[in-house]
């Protein structure tokens, strides 16, 4: 389950960030390099905006669970910072000067 979850947010995020690099700025981004520039021949009459900032609204979605839920089931071990380094401290043995 654990690695299906990781699978799905890795293959996500690569998506995202194509979606993002294909989405028209100023200039037009990569799709303008594609189609010339003419994105709404690609993606219909309402053109590459609504489709492309849809896809980019549901893969941040999907982006966003999958990072809470891989949170969550990291949250099972509850060890911080401050209890590793006291069982450390606990484990290591002080060091005893030798008296030469």
């Amino acid at each position: 389950m654990d690695t299906l979850i990781v699978v799905l947010h890795i293959l996500v995020a690569l998506f995202m960030i194509l979606v993002v690099l294909v989405q028209g700025g100023n200039r037009g981004g990569v799709g303008a390099a594609f189609g010339g520039g003419n994105t709404q021949g690609v993606f219909g009459a309402t053109g590459a905006t609504s489709f492309l900032g849809k896809l980019t609204y549901m893969a941040a979605i999907i982006f966003m669970v999958t990072s809470i839920v891989l949170v969550m089931l990291q949250g099972g071990h509850k060890i911080g910072l401050k209890e590793k380094l006291e069982k450390q401290e606990t484990q290591e043995e002080p060091a005893v000067p030798s008296e030469d």
